[in-house]
């Protein structure tokens, strides 16, 4: 009688009741996911270990990996960032999650939310399918193939080149960031698709493609595991003009890459037989990959497989070449010691181009210019551009154990790039300075993790260095660059930049946030004429 007296209120008051209900199991999910749960032990923000509405909310504020390198700094090597996310920045957890087999750490649910038809090669968590379309790609984005369709880069340099060298006789500053974002478009659809944009000469924005709306949709989706389907079946028809632009975005990526592998299909169609067409036009890598033969089984892709490679062609190699590239110029520009060493290197190494040279070859650079090497080097490891979480789940029954900590099955582990750049029990407590000696040795050269490691890193890294190589040392050779403000260059000349870091954005990949402001002077007198 007691019991019914006590939720005869209840009865009468049912809305009390499910909003107590509704309190009561929030306070039980509470204590479990801060007491109970097997991750509770490590450290994190309060509402990242309740959701992963934090990380999404890190995405959307694009400071996602600098927040995370500033938790492991006050934390420590381990960080709960998510109910079952887990990132790390121990050494060893390069190999144990990255370089160990796929199959038993495969990629999580996060990629799924950077689909733009199916999953392309880097998006994908199908090993098997992952391993095929691997095979058709490989001798595509060989370094063979690159040097085959180096006189596209050239072409694009000699247009950089021309701008560049119009503006140093002027006396004009300009944005070296935007001159280096115009020409990796230009180039990099050149070389998958033989079109460009003709963004070099037009300077037209619009006509750029959205890349970054793209990547940071599928980063923010991506991040809130188990709503990635709700999100992306909903969030289109919520009426707001940010997230618009970020659906419109990626749709305006799918097409181009539709429209790009049709035109091709209809190109080699007008020819009859693929493999005399693939010999009497350029081919680029979209050509490549339609006459390409998985070498095991003989088969080709579908024009579905192709359009989903071709949107990974579009997104994967604009903005993170030009962000390198650009942070590289910041990095030396910041640190002129170092700058005035990768001259004289080049100067000593290569004559003056010719008039019938666009660029030094690829040949030249990757074997002449080892203090250049270091300075890359170090460019991707203090300001790293792929800087997302690399998530893997674990999928062993018996977890796994990495420097002593265990990790049960289901738990979702990852380095961020950033983060595991700039731990100093890696890299020492000068991490925050440029330093390309620090490679002068090869005790950490395999932790560098820039293009990912293992079955799953980056398969156009071969072209996104030559490309990066090519321009930096063509263009250092030929122009002095100069800090376009003032203040700025008596700051650097007064160390105040040193261990300072650029201001930095990330959509997931990570940018410059503002322009690289810029003024260029002719090193050689000849071609002031």
């Amino acid at each position: 009688m007691a019991l019914l007296h006590m939720i005869e209120p209840l009865r009468n008051h049912p809305f009390c009741a499910i909003s107590g209900f509704i309190l009561l199991l929030t306070f039980i999910y509470v204590l479990y996911q801060q007491f109970i749960h097997s991750l509770s032990k490590y450290p994190g923000p309060f509402m990242a270990s309740l959701t992963d509405i934090w990380q999404v909310s890190q995405f959307l504020s694009l400071r996602q990996p600098y927040r995370l390198t500033e938790l492991h700094q006050r934390y420590g090597p381990i960080v709960r960032y998510g109910p079952n996310k887990i990132s790390i920045t121990h050494e060893e957890a390069i190999s144990a999650i990255y370089q160990k087999s796929s199959r038993s750490m495969p990629k999580t649910e996060f990629y799924d939310a950077f689909g733009g038809f199916h999953p392309n090669v880097f998006g994908t968590r199908d090993e098997a399918h992952h391993a095929v379309r691997r095979r058709h790609m490989s001798h595509s984005f060989s370094m063979t193939s690159i040097k085959e369709m180096e006189y596209l880069l050239d072409a694009n340099i000699n247009i950089l080149r021309a701008k560049i060298r119009r503006r140093a006789l002027a006396g004009e500053t300009f944005d070296l960031k935007k001159a280096l974002h115009y020409y990796v478009v230009d180039v990099l659809f050149e070389l998958a698709f033989s079109g460009s944009f003709n963004v070099q000469e037009s300077e037209d924005d619009s006509q750029m493609p959205p890349v970054k709306e793209h990547t940071l949709l599928g980063s923010a989706i991506g991040a809130w595991t188990n709503m990635r389907l709700v999100l992306k079946k909903w969030l289109p028809m919520l009426p707001s003009k940010r997230v618009q632009a970020l659906f419109d975005g990626r749709k305006a990526c799918i097409e181009l890459a539709s429209r790009s592998v049709q035109k091709r299909l209809n190109d080699l169609e007008m020819e009859k037989d693929n493999e005399v067409a693939g010999k009497g036009q350029q081919r680029d890598l979209l050509t490549r990959l339609i006459l390409a033969k998985d070498p095991e089984t003989g088969q080709r892709l579908t024009q579905q497989d192709l359009e989903t490679e071709a949107f990974g062609f579009i997104i994967a190699g604009t903005h993170t070449t030009t962000a390198t590239t650009a942070l590289l110029f910041w990095n030396l520009l910041h640190n002129p010691k170092y700058m005035n060493e990768c001259v004289k290197e080049i100067d000593a190494r290569f004559h003056t181009l010719e008039d019938s040279q666009s660029a030094y070859s690829i040949a030249q650079v990757e074997g002449s210019l080892s203090f250049l090497r270091k300075c890359v080097k170090e460019n991707f490891r203090i300001t790293p551009v792929f800087t997302m979480p690399l998530e893997r789940r674990v999928t062993a029954a018996e977890g796994v154990s990495i420097s002593g900590h265990h990790f049960p099955q289901g738990t979702s582990l990852a380095v961020c790039n950033h983060a595991f750049h700039h731990n100093p029990a890696v890299w020492g407590e000068d991490h925050n300075i440029f330093d390309p000696y620090r490679h002068q040795n090869i005790e950490h050269g395999s932790s560098l993790f820039h293009f990912g490691l293992g079955g799953r890193q980056c398969i156009g890294k071969s072209m996104a260095l030559a490309n990066i190589y090519k321009i930096s040392s063509t263009l250092l050779k030929e122009f002095d660059f100069q800090l376009a403000d003032e203040e700025e260059r008596l700051a650097v000349e007064r160390g105040h930049f040193h261990g300072v870091l650029p201001q930095l954005i990330s959509v997931g990949v990570s940018d410059l946030e503002g322009p690289l402001m810029v003024k260029a002077k002719l090193r050689d007198m000849r071609l002031k004429v």
